[in-house]
């Protein structure tokens, strides 16, 4: 079966082969593609964007980077659906798979192959959904944040443009799911967002497969650093770093030696003229407080780095204003980390609340205290939680049930064309 994908990342051997930067998200794509490369009964092409058109071929997979500089919001023009087609004719894909809608090559995909009289081969995996996520943005954020004016808010927008910005983005993803006659999807959430937009849609089942690295290593209460938090990552206010901080605030009164470890950008290091709204409204929270000494930024982190910080911590927070399953809490649930969730989007079919995790509602901060408060005291309960979450992570992310369900939804989709 020939089979192209359409993905928003350079997968890292490809990145690799060219020289480019290693990338530090998508890592889930990797395992999946060179499965899928090392079946002899199938043939993968990858497409992705790049700075000038690229073609290339490794032992896995053919690949065309597409010359691509989308303006930020901005519908791709002429010459990339052109380049898409251009590809679609060569490679003669049984199976077109776009990987998420948030992008506008995506809808762009979907022209070329509407165009191509190959409409009904496509299929669109639903990650996260920026036409709902736009709604949620600046959740639970002070106006004078939201309407920022700092310099940096100044030159690349403030949190409202920025809201725009998703906005825009999600008139295109509801169009590609319009035009669409397949979606993969994985939650109750994301399947009644795209029956709402596309009713006819035919919605196809199939869990996330995650990186490699987290189906080795177990989290051991004895291992980890007491009193510890960790949130993988708080590049945006989606991600709720914010309300974390509410969190910390009251649990500093009872444990002097708690501390958070926050993934991806160190705050402490952008200088303050460099600073947008969120960013000093963050700093502020932690220097009003007395927290300096509590949070600590980690930087961007490799899969391996990633790991090492999950085993270490007490407690994994996903404070989201909206996920739909996201990756963290399944990597921390299948090392066995004792997870946390804010209970938005499809979080709640990852996980039974009070069993495999607890849930909490996103903007209640103080019970999100409360919860880490009884994980850090009661122990024998933490271990049974964590346990119980580990092997309702090993069966969702099953990676070869999972890869299997794959190939049938292609067959399936094959079969109709």
């Amino acid at each position: 079966m020939k089979i192209l994908w359409l993905g928003n990342i350079v997968l890292p051997r490809i990145s690799e082969e060219l020289g480019l930067p290693k990338v530090f998200v998508g890592g889930w794509m990797v395992g999946i593609s060179e499965k899928i490369g090392h079946d002899y009964e199938n043939e993968l092409c990858y497409v992705f964007d790049s700075k000038s058109n690229i073609e290339g071929k490794n032992i896995f997979y053919r690949y065309y980077g597409v010359a691509c500089n989308p303006h930020g919001s901005k519908k791709l023009g002429r010459d990339y659906v052109d380049r898409l087609k251009g590809i679609l004719l060569k490679e003669k894909p049984e199976v077109i798979h776009i990987w998420g809608t948030e992008n506008q090559h995506s809808l762009a995909m979907v022209e070329a192959a509407k165009e191509m009289g190959m409409i009904d081969r496509v299929v669109v995996s639903i990650q996260g959904l920026v036409s709902v996520y736009s709604k949620h943005y600046c959740a639970y954020l002070p106006e004078s944040v939201i309407h920022g004016r700092t310099l940096k808010d100044l030159i690349q927008g403030n949190l409202l443009k920025r809201t725009r910005i998703f906005e825009e983005k999600g008139t295109f993803e509801r169009e590609t799911i319009r035009e669409v006659k397949h979606v993969i999807g994985r939650t109750d959430w994301d399947k009644a967002i795209t029956w709402e937009i596309n009713p006819t849609v035919n919605y196809h089942f199939n869990n996330e497969t995650l990186r490699d690295e987290f189906y080795s290593g177990k989290w051991s209460y004895d291992r980890a650093e007491k009193h510890s938090i960790f949130v993988s990552q708080a590049h945006y206010p989606i991600k709720g770093l914010h309300l974390v901080l509410e969190a910390m605030i009251i649990l500093k009164a009872h444990y002097s030696d708690i501390k958070l470890y926050v993934g991806g950008k160190n705050y402490y290091n952008i200088k303050s003229y460099r600073q947008n709204a969120y960013e000093k409204y963050i700093l502020k929270k932690i220097s009003e407080n007395s927290l300096r000494d509590s949070v600590i930024f980690t930087g961007n982190l490799s899969a391996e780095e990633m790991k090492k910080q999950y085993l270490k911590c007490n407690v994994f927070v996903s404070a989201s204003s909206i996920e739909n399953s996201p990756n963290s809490v399944g990597e921390a649930m299948l090392l066995g980390v004792p997870v946390i969730a804010s209970r938005v989007g499809g979080v709640h079919n990852m996980l039974h609340d009070g069993e495999e995790g607890y849930l909490y509602p996103a903007d209640e901060p103080y019970i999100l205290a409360f919860y880490i408060k009884e994980l850090f005291e009661n122990i024998e309960h933490t271990k049974d939680m964590a346990s119980k979450g580990k092997k309702h992570a090993e069966l969702t992310h099953d990676s070869k049930k999972n890869l299997e369900n794959l190939l049938l939804i292609y067959k399936e989709i094959k079969g109709e064309d």
